[in-house]
């Protein structure tokens, strides 16, 4: 594709703004674009969208997708933190691949990711050309998590940490974080060690924190005070921290979050998946927080659709407070677009001269686009990732006509087959 102009026509949807019927646009060679403008004849049957943000995964776990399925979340961690401790630094990153191609396949162009984290692993994300944001995933004292990959004690988990965030520093694609886990598994003080360090060295942070009823319940009796309390009084919120779903957080707890800058990541898919409930994200939004959408991790959820978690997100919302207008399709658009880049610390893109070229295409031309009467409403209604036909990520194409340029899908599905078939 080298030497080759990027031109895409079809109907532009960006949050904020109507619809654009017919647009063009090519991309420059410095991954930005250089025009915007109405198109000739309007034949095309695509919708222009900006890259999809997943605010919150767990790429490395793609082959363990599909177990403890039933289970509520603290058992199902059990089941799943017991077989990660079986993969390999391979394994995991034969998982990574796996993970990337089905986002960039489904049109994310960006992704905060916590797992086990290491300068390899964060070269094969960005060789698949994505926006990342890795954090190495930081636990408490007791035990090595991801053993046999080469998992390290708490001191070497924030030393990779912070090793990754000198190497990619400043790289255009990496976003390095801590990974913190949770307050039932790292404990108040190491939140109030990565507080110090990030506040030190400027790193981001991503966090679960109030994902179910037990963690809020066993927080409240073990110390008094909910996980986003605790979060709060140790200095871990910021605006530079990233709060996995917070389904079960009170309105204080919003009142905290609000004032701290952090941002809220809605995975709808792995809440109802894991009986987790239901977040408040209109009140969210309300309390003037800054919400992304986060499909969770491949062994949660278990698909990284990122227009399947907008669809969610919507019906949700709308259903649960019997309001019709209680999410909006360019509400939701601007969750997994705008928001989500902001959450990750990337530039968001309009899609307008000089902004990122980071663009997704999805094709209208199928059965279930008919009648293509509202672009926006066939995104936020209809359309699944496997509509989109390309995507391109700082002018780079990644997904080109349905073919994935920058990974061996053949390759990693026979690895990952592999690894699936050595964990059974």
């Amino acid at each position: 594709m080298q030497g080759m102009t990027l031109r895409f026509e079809g109907a532009l949807v960006r949050a904020g703004r109507p619809d654009l019927p017919d647009a063009r646009i090519e991309v420059g060679d410095d991954g930005r674009v250089r025009s915007l403008e109405q198109a000739s004849g309007g034949t095309a049957r695509k919708v222009l969208v900006p890259g999809f943000a997943n605010g919150h995964s767990h790429a490395g776990m793609a082959a363990l997708r599909g177990l403890g399925d039933g289970l509520p979340l603290l058992e199902w961690l059990r089941v799943v933190m017991s077989a990660e401790s079986l993969l390999t630094e391979d394994d995991v990153l034969w998982s990574l691949r796996l993970s990337l191609a089905e986002m960039i396949r489904g049109g994310t162009t960006a992704v905060a990711d916590a797992f086990l984290w290491n300068e390899r692993l964060v070269e094969a994300a960005v060789e698949a050309g994505i926006r990342i944001a890795p954090g190495v995933a930081v636990f408490g004292p007791e035990g090595v998590p991801y053993e046999a990959a080469g998992g390290q004690p708490l001191d070497g988990q924030i030393a990779m940490a912070e090793r990754i965030g000198e190497a990619f520093r400043g790289h255009p694609l990496v976003r390095p974080t801590y990974g913190v886990h949770a307050v039932y598994t790292s404990g108040p003080e190491v939140f109030a060690r990565v507080a110090e360090r990030a506040a030190g060295n400027g790193m981001g942070v991503q966090v679960h924190l109030s994902e179910s009823p037990a963690e809020v319940a066993e927080a409240l009796a073990a110390r008094g005070e909910t996980p986003i309390e605790t979060a709060a009084r140790t200095g871990l919120l910021t605006p530079s921290t990233v709060i996995a779903h917070a389904v079960h957080a009170t309105d204080d707890d919003l009142a905290l979050i609000a004032a701290s800058g952090a941002s809220i990541v809605h995975n709808p898919g792995s809440n109802l998946k894991l009986g987790s409930g239901i977040a408040r994200v209109t009140r969210m939004r309300e309390a003037g927080i800054r919400v992304a959408l986060g499909t969770d991790g491949p062994a949660s959820n278990d698909a990284l659709d990122p227009l399947r978690e907008l669809r969610l997100a919507l019906q949700l919302q709308r259903g649960s407070l019997e309001r019709a207008d209680a999410l909006s399709v360019d509400d939701g658009l601007e969750m997994l677009t705008v928001n989500g880049y902001e959450a990750l610390g990337f530039e968001p893109t309009a899609l307008e001269p000089g902004d990122p070229a980071d663009l997704v295409a999805v094709s209208a031309d199928s059965v279930h686009a008919e009648p293509f009467h509202s672009p926006s409403g066939f995104l936020g209604w209809v359309a699944t990732g496997a509509d989109v036909t390309d995507v391109v990520v700082a002018g780079r194409p990644l997904l080109r006509d349905g073919e994935l340029l920058t990974l061996d899908e053949e390759r990693i599905r026979y690895e990952v087959a592999r690894i699936a078939a050595r964990l059974r």
